[in-house]
């Protein structure tokens, strides 16, 4: 049995119409007119529903009619999907983050469906895809600059896999098929929507949009609290956060980014917690470390994880940077913003930078030069702790490494053509590069240095060379002439 929603007479106080009838007589919070500010279309999207307890609760369908979510939001890839399944008999959704940002007037990053169909019968409809993950198996669907994830629904509520644990799965490998001696049952791993929606994180990324009648489903309660501009857990906070410890990050990391406020419950459960993100796999605390810093949104997010303890759990390094930290950061999320790539090195590496300069003014002699073996050793003792706790890649501390050190070579203006064109050549450079710009936009070092180097870098990326320098050329070296040997 299922419920049916009408927005046409809505509770009192229950949408989005009655809250701005209400403005005027209410002083809003921080971030109230987000929806406000977004087009008609979008604000009326989001339907008036009634409370009632988040778990087991009678689903809410919303009619096409009653909802202004359009199909033309959605990827050609991703409606392709929804498509193909739909036709071969299969229940197709689009679920997660895409349906929560569609209705909030916002750009999804991504596209996510959920089905009934087994891995294995989503990899026979798709050739373009791929089996992967290894307690869950999950279908990439890849097109030309575009994967949609297609995952089987399943009540299991164990955190997700990440991309760097996922291993691709030979075909035919499915958990249906699993030896019954094993110890995972597949009733435990498959589920109901019910069931599927239940066992995510929080309410609003919990909708479903079916591509069947282009319907809006709502197991939990999600569609009230994006109207609410709230984030709540499905369930009692606290055993979602021990189920998976990640919550915490990701809850903050969205209350930031959608600019919505944590429900009581679920900030207090945040608070008592979050010495439980120590049991979260390195692997995870990488993954969503590196998320948040492709974001855009870096800044406001470290703030929320310092202001609520997580940070000096999960990445102290960068809780030591102190208020130089939120410059670094700034620049970072310019960049990202602009649309300008920032590679992983430089965005794992960069919280380093403010101790760095530090270990750099004190390996440095009465003579001006650098110790090396003393930088190099304390560079080692920065490093390898954040290394060993998050699983840093052997390629990320390599150029990490790399591209600090090189900033000591680079502090002061070229010398010479052949200096500038030796370094420019490294692969590592442009981390280093990277770096030291940060490093100079923070204050941490002078500005006349890197306009020296910059100069240098740009005559060298035109003319090939740096025909301009006032370098003395090289002396050719004088050609011996041949001695003969007299015969005897």
């Amino acid at each position: 049995m299922v419920r049916s929603c009408s927005i046409v007479a809505p509770e009192p106080g229950a949408g989005v119409r009655d809250r701005r009838n209400r403005a005027e007589h209410k002083p809003q919070r921080r971030g109230g007119a987000r929806l406000e500010a977004a087009t008609q279309a979008t604000s009326e999207a989001i339907p008036a529903v009634s409370t009632a307890p988040s778990n087991h609760r009678e689903p809410l369908v919303v009619p096409r009619s009653e909802h202004m979510l359009s199909r033309k939001r959605l990827s050609s890839a991703a409606l392709k999907v929804l498509y193909r399944l739909h036709r071969a008999g299969y229940a197709a959704y689009l679920v997660g983050g895409g349906v929560r940002d569609l209705l909030l007037g916002r750009r999804p990053k991504d596209f996510d469906v959920v089905t009934n169909a087994r891995p294995r019968e989503i990899r026979r409809l798709f050739r373009n895809s791929r089996i992967i993950g290894r307690r869950f198996r999950l279908v990439h669907v890849l097109f030309a600059g575009e994967t949609v994830e297609v995952a089987t629904f399943r009540a299991s509520p164990e955190p997700d896999e990440v991309p760097d644990g996922w291993e691709e799965g030979e075909e035919g490998e499915d958990t249906e098929e699993t030896d019954p001696a094993a110890p995972v049952d597949e009733n435990n791993v498959f589920g109901t929507p019910a069931e599927d929606a239940r066992r995510r994180d929080f309410t609003v990324n919990a909708l479903f949009y079916n591509i069947a009648d282009f319907s809006i489903i709502d197991h939990v309660g999600g569609l009230e609290d994006l109207t609410a501009e709230t984030l709540r857990t499905i369930g009692d906070p606290d055993l979602r956060i021990r189920e998976d410890p990640v919550r915490m990050l990701r809850g903050l990391e969205y209350m930031v980014r959608l600019g919505f406020a944590l429900e009581p419950r679920t900030e207090e459960a945040i608070h008592r917690n979050r010495d439980l993100i120590l049991e979260a796999s390195p692997a995870r605390l990488a993954y969503e470390l590196l998320e948040v810093l492709r974001s855009g949104t870096s800044r406001g997010i470290f703030r929320a994880w310092k202001r609520f303890g997580i940070l000096d759990l999960v990445f102290p390094e960068a809780a030591a940077a102190g208020p130089v930290l939120q410059k670094l950061l700034s620049g970072v999320d310019r960049r990202i913003n602009a649309g300008q790539a920032v590679d992983d090195p430089v965005l794992l590496g960069m919280s380093f930078l403010p101790e760095y300069v530090g270990l750099l003014d004190r390996a440095v002699t009465e003579g001006g030069r650098v110790d090396n073996p003393q930088l190099l050793g304390g560079l080692a003792g920065l490093i390898d702790p954040a290394e060993l706790r998050l699983h840093l890649s052997n390629r990320n501390v390599h150029q990490i490494r790399q591209g600090l050190f090189t900033i000591s070579k680079i502090r002061r203006p070229p010398e010479r053509a052949r200096q500038v064109m030796r370094l420019a050549r490294q692969e590592y450079f442009p981390t280093a590069w990277a770096f030291y710009t940060l490093a100079v936009e923070a204050g941490l070092l002078p500005a006349q240095a890197h306009r020296a180097w910059a100069k240098a870098l740009d005559r060298l990326a035109n003319n090939g060379t740096l025909e301009d320098s006032k370098e003395p050329p090289a002396r050719s070296r004088r050609r011996r002439r041949p001695r003969h040997r007299r015969r005897s």
